[in-house]
Protein backbone atom coordinates (compact mmCIF):
# COMPACT_ATOMS: atom_id res chain seq x y z
CA UNK A 1 0.00 0.00 0.00
CA UNK A 2 1.65 3.41 -0.86
CA UNK A 3 1.53 5.63 1.55
CA UNK A 4 -0.96 9.02 1.09
CA UNK A 5 2.00 11.86 1.43
CA UNK A 6 4.26 9.31 -1.10
CA UNK A 7 6.07 11.21 -3.69
CA UNK A 8 5.37 9.29 -7.14
CA UNK A 9 8.86 8.58 -8.83
CA UNK A 10 8.92 6.56 -12.08
CA UNK A 11 11.60 4.96 -14.06
CA UNK A 12 11.15 5.28 -18.36
CA UNK A 13 11.86 2.32 -19.58
CA UNK A 14 11.96 0.68 -23.45
CA UNK A 15 10.49 -2.90 -24.19
CA UNK A 16 14.12 -4.26 -23.76
CA UNK A 17 15.21 -2.97 -20.72
CA UNK A 18 11.63 -3.87 -18.82
CA UNK A 19 13.22 -7.83 -19.28
CA UNK A 20 16.16 -7.47 -18.26
CA UNK A 21 15.67 -8.64 -14.57
CA UNK A 22 19.40 -7.30 -13.43
CA UNK A 23 20.15 -3.28 -14.00
CA UNK A 24 20.89 -0.22 -12.75
CA UNK A 25 18.59 2.54 -13.57
CA UNK A 26 17.72 6.12 -12.45
CA UNK A 27 14.30 7.52 -11.83
CA UNK A 28 12.71 10.95 -13.48
CA UNK A 29 14.15 12.85 -10.24
CA UNK A 30 17.52 11.51 -10.05
CA UNK A 31 17.31 8.23 -7.54
CA UNK A 32 19.51 5.48 -8.47
CA UNK A 33 17.85 2.10 -8.02
CA UNK A 34 19.31 -1.36 -8.47
CA UNK A 35 17.07 -4.05 -10.32
CA UNK A 36 17.35 -7.57 -9.28
CA UNK A 37 14.16 -9.42 -10.20
CA UNK A 38 13.40 -13.04 -10.87
CA UNK A 39 14.81 -14.60 -14.17
CA UNK A 40 11.69 -14.27 -16.78
CA UNK A 41 9.81 -10.63 -15.24
CA UNK A 42 8.94 -8.58 -17.39
CA UNK A 43 7.42 -5.13 -15.99
CA UNK A 44 4.59 -3.35 -17.42
CA UNK A 45 3.68 0.46 -17.52
CA UNK A 46 2.58 1.48 -14.12
CA UNK A 47 4.47 -1.47 -12.30
CA UNK A 48 5.17 -1.35 -8.69
CA UNK A 49 8.65 -1.11 -8.36
CA UNK A 50 10.05 0.28 -4.87
CA UNK A 51 8.50 1.89 -2.09
CA UNK A 52 10.69 4.38 0.31
CA UNK A 53 11.02 6.72 2.84
CA UNK A 54 8.23 9.07 1.43
CA UNK A 55 8.80 8.33 -2.09
CA UNK A 56 7.31 5.59 -4.34
CA UNK A 57 8.65 4.60 -8.08
CA UNK A 58 6.64 2.77 -10.92
CA UNK A 59 7.61 1.58 -14.34
CA UNK A 60 6.69 3.96 -17.18
CA UNK A 61 6.55 2.49 -20.86
CA UNK A 62 8.94 4.63 -22.72
CA UNK A 63 7.69 5.19 -26.86
CA UNK A 64 8.83 3.58 -29.10
CA UNK A 65 8.95 2.41 -32.53
CA UNK A 66 6.39 -0.11 -33.19
CA UNK A 67 5.04 -2.38 -35.92
CA UNK A 68 1.30 -2.40 -35.99
CA UNK A 69 -0.62 -5.09 -38.76
CA UNK A 70 -4.10 -4.45 -38.84
CA UNK A 71 -6.17 -8.50 -38.32
CA UNK A 72 -8.65 -9.03 -41.23
CA UNK A 73 -9.96 -12.03 -39.26
CA UNK A 74 -8.97 -14.82 -36.64
CA UNK A 75 -7.05 -16.99 -39.16
CA UNK A 76 -4.91 -14.40 -40.25
CA UNK A 77 -4.19 -13.33 -36.61
CA UNK A 78 -3.25 -16.94 -35.45
CA UNK A 79 -1.24 -16.62 -38.91
CA UNK A 80 0.71 -13.61 -38.15
CA UNK A 81 0.85 -14.49 -34.33
CA UNK A 82 2.31 -17.62 -34.87
CA UNK A 83 5.17 -16.33 -37.43
CA UNK A 84 6.18 -13.59 -35.02
CA UNK A 85 5.83 -15.78 -32.14
CA UNK A 86 8.47 -19.06 -34.11
CA UNK A 87 10.94 -16.41 -34.55
CA UNK A 88 10.62 -15.35 -30.38
CA UNK A 89 9.30 -11.87 -31.40
CA UNK A 90 6.77 -10.12 -28.66
CA UNK A 91 2.98 -9.52 -29.74
CA UNK A 92 0.45 -7.17 -28.61
CA UNK A 93 -3.04 -7.85 -29.72
CA UNK A 94 -5.96 -5.23 -29.32
CA UNK A 95 -9.20 -5.97 -30.88
CA UNK A 96 -7.98 -5.71 -34.44
CA UNK A 97 -4.63 -4.66 -34.35
CA UNK A 98 -1.48 -6.80 -33.85
CA UNK A 99 1.85 -4.94 -32.60
CA UNK A 100 5.67 -6.09 -32.28
CA UNK A 101 8.40 -3.82 -31.72
CA UNK A 102 10.00 -2.52 -34.89
CA UNK A 103 12.08 -4.97 -36.99
CA UNK A 104 13.10 -4.44 -40.31
CA UNK A 105 12.69 -8.23 -40.92
CA UNK A 106 9.71 -8.56 -38.86
CA UNK A 107 8.47 -5.73 -41.11
CA UNK A 108 9.44 -7.58 -43.94
CA UNK A 109 8.41 -11.20 -43.64
CA UNK A 110 4.35 -9.44 -42.43
CA UNK A 111 4.96 -7.47 -46.32
CA UNK A 112 5.72 -11.51 -47.30
CA UNK A 113 2.05 -12.90 -45.53
CA UNK A 114 0.27 -10.29 -47.76
CA UNK A 115 0.13 -8.05 -44.69
CA UNK A 116 -0.54 -4.11 -44.80
CA UNK A 117 2.07 -3.02 -41.84
CA UNK A 118 2.87 0.86 -40.28
CA UNK A 119 5.77 1.99 -38.55
CA UNK A 120 4.06 4.14 -35.49
CA UNK A 121 5.50 5.23 -32.35
CA UNK A 122 3.56 4.12 -29.36
CA UNK A 123 4.25 2.02 -26.04
CA UNK A 124 4.29 -1.58 -26.66
CA UNK A 125 3.16 -3.53 -24.07
CA UNK A 126 3.00 -7.50 -24.76
CA UNK A 127 0.64 -10.22 -24.53
CA UNK A 128 1.42 -11.83 -21.17
CA UNK A 129 2.42 -15.53 -21.89
CA UNK A 130 0.20 -18.01 -20.15
CA UNK A 131 3.72 -20.44 -19.21
CA UNK A 132 7.51 -19.77 -19.39
CA UNK A 133 7.84 -23.11 -20.86
CA UNK A 134 9.77 -23.36 -24.07
CA UNK A 135 8.15 -26.52 -26.28
CA UNK A 136 10.03 -26.84 -29.63
CA UNK A 137 13.48 -27.86 -29.80
CA UNK A 138 16.10 -25.77 -32.72
CA UNK A 139 17.88 -27.78 -35.07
Amino acid sequence: MIPTNSEPDAIVMGWQERRSTRQRVQTRKGRGLALALPTGTVLMDGDLLYIGQGFHVTVEAEAEDVLVAPLQDATSAAILAYELGNRHLPVAIDHDLLATPYDRVAEELLTRLGTTCMRRRERFEPAKSVGSAHLHQHE
